[in-house]
């Protein structure tokens, strides 16, 4: 059983705004409140805009008044309208059926990923990928997954170049995970 992990944090940030409506202490309350907004704003600089979204939303319908939810949630829909659907959104519906990467650089993979991608997608869908760190670009990467949808796939290969991937407007970028 495959779990989604969008769903998870969604969930469980539901299940933190129900305990703080159902006459939860107001410090309990203020902290889940505070917790939910956390979680936006780090959805928010992974480049996750409708999880932000979902997050910073329940977060301004408790507290409408939560200046920062307010500038990061109109950034947000900025973003989202700009882009009519976002770029995770659009690459987390091609599915690709396999994939068999031995031994090959980030830059290598990444080239893999974009031609998978365009074949299982019957060429709408080629990804646009930028490696901002040089020292990542040259990682190994040995990968076997059978039918995971593209952004599954651009997180693994990620985590096993070392590197983090953030979805931006147009790109999906790569930098070092270690916050270089």
């Amino acid at each position: 059983m495959k779990i989604n992990v969008h769903c998870l944090v969604v969930r469980t940030a539901l299940a933190l705004v129900a305990g703080a409506s159902l006459g939860a202490a107001p410090l309990r309350a203020a902290d889940d409140i505070e917790n939910l907004f956390r979680m936006g704003r780090a959805a928010y600089y992974k480049g996750d805009l409708e999880q932000a979204h979902q997050l910073l939303s329940m977060v301004e319908a408790q507290n409408p008044r939560h200046q920062e939810t307010r500038i990061l949630l109109a950034d947000v829909r900025m973003k989202l309208r700009a882009t009519g659907t976002s770029l995770k959104k659009k690459y987390q519906g091609v599915m690709i059926s396999r994939i068999e990467f031995a031994d090959v650089t980030l830059q290598e993979a990444l080239e893999g990923l974009r031609a998978l991608s365009k074949n299982a997608s019957g060429g709408q869908v080629v990804p646009n990928f930028i490696v901002t760190d040089t020292k990542v670009a040259g990682n190994k990467v040995s990968l076997n997954l059978t039918d995971v949808p593209l952004t599954t796939a651009i997180d693994y290969v990620a985590r096993v170049a070392g590197a983090r991937a953030s979805y931006d407007q147009h790109a999906v970028m790569f930098t070092s995970a270690a916050g270089g």
